[in-house]
């Protein structure tokens, strides 16, 4: 049986939405339970009460009842948009249980996987930015008292700049009296031997959207497909590589672009470290910001992510143009970094990668014999112009990618056109749409650098002038192309050296975002996004 409760007025339906198919195991009871429904009543604060039928009664108060129970509940919604509906309790009670639940929980658990040391903490951390630190016992057992059942609440416990969360998840809803949970430490991927991935496993599927007219545009991925990568042949495997692609084909949670809720919508593009592959997509570091944003903001925050590999401003325009744009979104994020700089002047494109700027895997942008900037779509056929990468120098002695990482003064011809190019298409981005705020995010070359051994450091230039070279000098670079193009910039400051020997940020052979590496990047940005969007948007340099 079933009972019934109407919520609301129908919602007009959202076409980017398709039918969910229920399987037949569930479909079939809900059938039946449709033939004999009990209205519920609304008693107020979102609570509904009905009365049980007296059948149900006597099925589970027959013979052996404590071994009798429901099976399963299913929630069925007719008419609703795309949104969350939280059920916070079902239950069957009796008439004098009271209605009023205990204003408080207590939480007590244990950390287990790993030996604790005195000192260690763990954090309570609720919806509305109030965090509490409590000492482990020796024994890995913790508790917190009065603890609000109307907020969501984290618990959180850092080993080697992790972040790992309760059993229940990383958010749950504290229920009245005692909750018991653990804290699990495992390592992201145990893989002692040093085993090599097996090809065999590759399993993505993908597509391309068209113009219409013949013209291939956006990448995505299959929708509603699992992708499994379990790293390149010749390294050992680092990461277990599973991944779902939503119902538009990015690596997310599943979006609309209705916002019923009227949260903070942040587009987020970028290249492969922005697809994150090696990771699930609640592990990504979109899903994790939400939340941090969210707390530090008092509202609710989506971050949708797109982008595909190799995304530099350019590959990704239409990206943002046709897709992320259609979410009217508040923020744009645009992941930027040497390797991407690399890729927006032809020379250097052919130097690094081997690849025609003309003739292009990617879209791009040039500017023409007038000077007008001028959109190009990607090439098909790209891969009759690409030649081995030709590894030129464009100053003598340093690597084609570090001409970002010494002076802006000092820069050759083709890495300032890099920069003009990059500021030209985002002053377009902030005159076709006006009422987004476009911000770059750099990274990945501050993620890794301890490892290169390339954050700071000195180059002598050929005449013999001695000036600062690494990963600090090019975010003073990327600061500036940020003033150029009239945007704000996030950039996360450098690993400091105590935690570099114990947080790996970055995959040791495969470089893209650990886990830990999309938490430090979503903590970084939750941050900084949370200082600029108080302030007013900046203006480009004229």
């Amino acid at each position: 049986m079933g009972w019934t409760a109407r919520l609301g007025p129908d919602m007009p339906a959202d076409p980017s939405l398709k039918p969910v198919a229920v399987p037949n195991d569930i479909a079939e009871p809900v059938g039946r339970a449709a033939a004999s429904v009990e209205a519920l009543l609304a008693v107020g604060d979102g609570r509904y009460v009905g009365d049980v039928p007296a059948t149900l009664k006597a099925a589970l108060g027959g013979a052996a009842p404590a071994r009798r129970a429901v099976k399963a509940w299913v929630l069925a919604v007719e008419g609703g948009a795309p949104g969350a509906i939280a059920v916070r309790r079902l239950a069957l009670s009796g008439p004098k249980q009271s209605a009023v639940a205990p204003a408080t929980s207590a939480l007590a658990g244990q950390v287990q996987g790993v030996p604790i040391t005195p000192g260690d903490r763990i954090e309570l951390v609720l919806e509305n930015n109030e965090v509490r630190s409590n000492e482990l016992a020796l024994d890995g057992s913790f508790g917190f008292a009065d603890v609000p059942t109307r907020l969501a609440a984290s618990l959180r416990y850092r080993f080697k700049g992790e972040t790992h969360y309760a059993s229940l998840g990383r958010w749950f809803r504290p229920l009245a009296g005692t909750m018991v949970m653990n804290v699990f430490v495992k390592p992201e991927y145990d893989n002692p031997g040093g085993k090599e991935p097996n090809p065999a496993e590759t399993d993505i599927k993908s597509e391309f959207d068209s113009d219409g007219h013949g013209g291939l545009t956006i990448f995505r991925y299959a929708a509603h497909r699992r992708t499994t990568w379990p790293g390149s042949a010749g390294y050992p495997r680092e990461f277990v590589g599973r991944s779902f692609a939503n119902n538009f084909g990015f690596l997310d949670r599943d979006r609309a672009y209705d916002n019923r809720d009227r949260c903070l919508r942040i587009g987020a593009v970028g290249g492969s470290t922005y697809v994150a592959l090696q990771v699930k997509p609640f592990e990504k570091f979109t899903t994790v910001l939400e939340a941090e944003l969210g707390r530090r903001l008092g509202r609710c925050v989506e971050v949708i992510s797109a982008g595909r590999d190799n995304g530099d401003l350019a590959a990704n325009y239409r990206v943002i143009r046709d897709y992320i744009m259609k979410f009217q979104p508040d923020v744009v994020v645009i992941e930027h970094m040497v390797g991407l700089a690399t890729q927006m002047d032809p020379r250097i494109l052919k130097s690094t990668l081997g690849w025609s700027y003309e003739h292009n895997v990617v879209d791009n942008f040039y500017f023409d014999a007038s000077g007008a900037l001028t959109f190009r779509s990607w090439d098909p056929s790209w891969a009759l112009d690409a030649v081995a990468p030709t590894n030129e120098q464009l100053i003598r002695n340093l690597g084609t990618a570090d001409s970002f990482t010494i002076p802006y003064a000092d820069f050759p011809p083709e890495a300032k056109a890099s920069f003009d190019l990059f500021a030209a298409i985002a002053q377009k981005l902030r005159s076709d749409y006006p009422k987004t705020r476009f911000v770059m995010a750099t990274g990945h070359d501050q993620a890794g650098c301890r490892r290169r051994n390339d954050c700071d450091g000195t180059f002598e230039m050929p005449d013999g002038r001695i000036v600062r070279k690494g990963v600090a000098q090019a975010m003073e670079n990327f600061a500036k192309l940020c003033v150029q193009a009239g945007i704000d910039c996030v950039q996360p400051p450098v690993p400091e050296i105590p935690s570099a020997a114990d947080e790996t940020i970055t995959y040791a052979y495969d470089a893209h975002y650990s886990i830990r590496g999309h938490q430090w990047l979503a903590r970084n940005l939750a941050d900084q996004l949370f200082a600029i969007l108080s302030k007013p948007r900046p203006e480009p340099r004229k």
